[in-house]
């Protein structure tokens, strides 16, 4: 494995041509501030939760599209190892990823990076890698060949050859393929977009088999939606179709976000547990999936409503098991009484499968896989209080109903949403905190400035009849919004800055890609605030402060990234800390801490129990 967390000498004399590397910082920027190392505290195994986290395309610098990933994130995973019921991690790259097993084995796709993980699910290791020259987001295992669904040309499937390693053949399917695809009956059933079915034998025969779509496999049967009729059919091995059916069914005693009631013709995928299918509609970053039980005995349909985002479900030892990718977390179904328990997840799950007994779970952000020890003592989401969705915004708020301290205010990076504190919020949520996440159902760079999520996060408090007073708690480029709703309110009582991003950050990194020859088309995109508006706002006055940083070394001062940035890379990490020194300074009671060992952005994850610690200091100092 390449060794990633390399530390560069920070002392080494570098000449920086500032005028072309930096962009204008705002004249606040320079107050000198002393940088302590995080405070060691007494080992809490329950409070050292967090994931490392690659960030994502807001952020992303050109180097994430490249084999090797980037340095500047820390990849090192340490603190996911300590979250409990995570015993093995393993890298894969970040961005969009899918699983297929094969007995022992588990093939991932990292798809941005175009790498093909062959991993033996017995030990954890990657047996192997392979380069695929396409854009693929669905492997299936089969006839001795692992089948790649790729959207390149108009959609197409590939054919993998584990003994060569190389693809072999191509199959156009006129239509991008469907990631639902299944082996089965000794052929692949693939769909496309279209609402065409198809099936391929291992030999690579491409056979249309009319319209329908692939749901999953059940019950030994391969389940296919008739896109005309809406009607879900099982199809047996022998090719017997129609012996089970779940008919179009709109169920009334359910109503989605839209004030539509749910319809089985939504169902994006099925799975058998406990003697019954469930069906998961409404499958989306802003829809509240629904799962429907059917049972196939009476063709009974019930409803359970677990939240927005669910993105995959397994049967394992008895259970449903379901992850959410917008609240980050892994909920347990009982299949019989559909009582759910839910366990907050340090990342940004994509899948979740079965393999040599376990439950892997496939982390898309930070860009690993896991394997999880479901019978371990899993930290529980707190009890919500306030679940409140305006437009595409949505306030999230837990903990005790009579808590009378300052209310937690979360508000995340706008790239990867409010379940990045689904760690953070339980723990303070289960000592006794109530706890409110803010941000948007998306979870991606999207069109609100700084200056409309401020005024979002005060309409959601509003609306949910929260007055203060706050502590308001703020990460990456949210630190923005913050700022601004913190302007001239008197319930801000405290504020924590987790790796907070520097006014004028975008277009100073997009000169150090120009700089070193590089296409600024792959600058990133987050939020910034204008250096003019920023010079406008006041002080936070003696207001406490406390301002987490992450760790220069193992950012901008590692041996990978200053190798290709040069100068430039220097130049980055002086601008960081002038950013950290610039918000330090906006309150007369502060101070920083040093997050050892994390890398850009990954903070709320790898160092969870930091986080928590700092929080929980603010407070008595609040209230003491």
């Amino acid at each position: 494995m390449i060794e990633l967390l390399q530390h560069a000498d920070p002392a080494a004399n570098i000449e920086i041509d500032g005028a072309r590397l930096r962009a204008k910082v705002d004249d606040r920027i320079g107050i000198t501030t002393s940088l302590e190392p995080a405070r060691k505290r007494p080992s809490r195994p329950w409070l050292v939760v967090a994931v490392a986290a690659m960030v994502a395309a807001a952020i992303a610098l050109p180097m994430l599209l490249r084999e090797e990933p980037p340095s500047i994130f820390a990849p090192a995973y340490d603190g996911i190892l300590n979250t409990p019921g995570i015993e093995k991690v393993i890298p894969v790259g970040a961005g969009v990823s899918t699983v297929g097993v094969d007995g022992d084995s588990i093939w991932v796709m990292a798809a941005l990076s175009n790498q093909l993980h062959h991993i033996d699910a017995t030990t954890g290791s990657i047996l192997e890698t392979y380069t695929i020259d396409s854009y693929v987001e669905g492997v299936i295992p089969g006839g001795g060949f692992v089948w790649l669904l790729s959207y390149d040309n108009d959609g197409e499937v590939l054919r993998f050859d584990p003994d060569s390693g190389t693809v072999d053949l191509v199959i156009p399917i006129e239509g991008s393929p469907w990631h639902r695809s299944a082996w089965f009956d000794d052929r692949l059933w693939v769909s496309n977009d279209q609402g065409e079915l198809f099936t391929i034998t291992a030999d690579g025969e491409l056979t249309p088999a009319g319209p329908g779509s692939v749901k999953g496999q059940a019950m030994g049967y391969l389940w296919v939606a008739n896109p005309a009729t809406g009607d879900i059919s099982s199809l047996s091995e022998d090719g017997t179709r129609g012996e089970l059916v779940i008919p179009r069914r709109v169920d009334t005693s359910i109503i989605d976000e839209k004030g539509n009631p749910v319809d089985v013709i939504d169902a994006s995928s099925l799975t058998e547990a406990g003697g019954y299918i469930w069906l998961m509609t409404g499958e989306g970053p802003a829809s509240r999936t629904t799962l429907l039980r059917f049972d196939p005995s009476d063709g009974e349909l019930l409803p359970l409503v677990i939240g927005p985002g669910l993105h995959g479900m397994v049967e394992h030892d008895g259970y449903l098991w379901v992850i959410s990718y917008i609240d980050h977390l892994l909920v347990r179904v009982d299949p019989d009484t559909r009582e759910t328990s839910r366990y907050p997840m340090p990342g940004k799950t994509g899948g979740i499968t079965v393999a040599d007994g376990s439950i892997w779970l496939d982390f898309f952000h930070p860009g690993l896989l896991a394997r999880v020890d479901t019978s371990a003592n899993l930290i529980e989401a707190g009890e919500t209080l306030v679940d409140q969705v305006d437009t595409d915004h949505r306030l999230l708020c837990t903990g005790p109903d009579d808590f009378t301290g300052p209310i937690i205010i979360l508000e995340p990076p706008q790239w990867i949403g409010p379940g990045s504190w689904s760690v953070i919020q339980a723990e303070l949520s289960n000592q006794g905190s109530q706890v409110c996440a803010h941000g948007y159902l998306g979870g991606e760079p999207t069109d609100q400035t700084p200056s409309d999520r401020a005024t979002d996060l005060a309409s959601a408090l509003d609306g949910a009849g929260i007055s203060g007073p706050l502590l308001v708690v703020t990460a990456g480029d949210g630190v923005h919004a913050t700022r601004l709703f913190a302007e001239g309110r008197d319930n801000v009582v405290g504020i924590l800055m987790v790796d907070p991003v520097p006014v004028g950050w975008n277009e100073f990194l997009t000169s150090v890609i120009v700089a070193a020859g590089e296409d600024p088309d792959g600058a990133p995109e987050g939020a910034d605030l204008d250096a003019a508006v920023s010079a406008g706002l006041g002080d936070f006055g003696a207001t406490p402060l406390v301002v987490i940083g992450q760790d220069p070394d193992a950012v901008f001062l590692n041996d990978p990234f200053v190798d290709t940035y040069g100068d430039g890379a220097y130049a980055a990490n002086q601008f960081w800390q002038d950013g950290l020194a610039f918000y330090a300074g906006l309150s007369t009671d502060s101070r920083t801490v040093v997050a050892d060992g994390t890398g850009m952005h990954m903070v709320v994850w790898d160092r969870a129990d930091l986080v928590i610690d700092e929080v929980l200091a603010l407070l008595e100092r609040i209230e003491g």
